[in-house]
């Protein structure tokens, strides 16, 4: 009988080969999966700050001192329903009012409310 050496790969190398190039798929894949979760986070965060920044700004620029007491709101910014909670508190000195906004995402499935962010800053009768 002949024996021709032909200069291929065996069935245990390919099927090595296949696991081994699975496996780097999979770890790509999660990579993949971890760095679009964090452009979400990073989008949401952004937005639950602009919105907390313009909600404290829009206080300042009113006249007077707002009154003091909670406010809430529901808004849509972006492609996002929030909701904005204001929390207005006296402080010693009666020229000045502290604010805390509180804005949380609204989950569009449950409607389950998830802070997002969270801003306080003073307000001073001038």
């Amino acid at each position: 009988m002949f024996r021709t050496n032909h200069g291929g790969f065996t069935l245990i190398e390919v099927l090595v080969a296949l696991v081994y190039f699975s496996l780097i798929g999979v770890v790509l894949l999660e990579v993949s999966a971890s760095s679009t979760n964090n452009v979400l986070s990073a989008r949401l965060n952004s937005y639950a700050t602009w919105i907390a920044e313009n909600k404290l700004t829009q206080l300042r620029l009113e006249e007077g001192l707002p009154a003091t007491r909670e406010y809430k709101e529901d808004i849509e910014y972006g492609t996002d329903e929030w909701q904005v909670v204001t929390a207005v508190q006296a402080t010693e000195n009666p020229d000045i009012h502290r604010v805390e906004v509180r804005v949380s995402l609204r989950q569009s499935e449950d409607n389950e409310l998830s802070q997002i962010r969270s801003l306080t800053g003073f307000i001073g009768r001038y």
